[in-house]
């Protein structure tokens, strides 16, 4: 009998298990994509709106220096504030091999982010007589941007933006 007892109890438990194990299966399938924490998760779309505020930027690479075109190796911070609504403005210095440093250099632009989180801008800078054009892709929901220069051609730039937060 105390067999049957303890056998019972088992039962009960692992019923009880299994009923509470199933239910959160169940939550779990019909909790829409949308009440996901992540941004990035599966579903959700990114846009313009994906960028606002200020981004945190280093640069560096291989890019013309000045009337002469001669490649120079450059590195760079910029501070970018995007207007969630395809424009943006942003501060640079910049530091060339030949060229020097050049601080505090003012620039605007315009970007389009597609729905699958690639996108492009383009960027114009005081006394830059061309304006860059970039690919870029943003990651962890909008807290970073990966973006390579694409034109103009002799260029090969890189730059890493990170959301600023205060």
């Amino acid at each position: 009998m105390h067999l049957s007892k303890t056998l019972g109890l088992s039962l009960r438990r692992g019923l009880s298990v299994a009923m509470a194990a199933g239910l959160m299966a169940t939550l779990a399938l019909t909790i829409p994509r949308a009440v996901a924490a992540n941004d990035d998760s599966p579903g959700r779309a990114c846009s313009n709106r994906t960028l606002r505020g200020d981004y945190g930027i280093l640069i560096s690479g291989i890019a013309p220096e000045g009337p002469s075109g001669q490649l120079e190796t450059t590195v760079g911070t910029a501070l970018r504030t995007y207007d969630g609504q395809g424009s943006f403005m942003q501060l640079d210095s910049v530091h060339g091999q030949i060229s020097g440093a050049v601080v505090d250099r003012p620039g605007s632009g315009a970007y389009e982010v597609r729905a699958d989180c690639s996108g492009t801008a383009t960027l114009f800078l005081t006394g830059v007589p061309f304006p860059i054009v970039s690919s870029f892709v943003i990651v962890d929901g909008g807290e970073e941007v990966k973006e390579a220069v694409m034109s103009p051609p002799p260029a090969v730039v890189s730059g890493v933006q990170h959301r600023v937060r205060r």
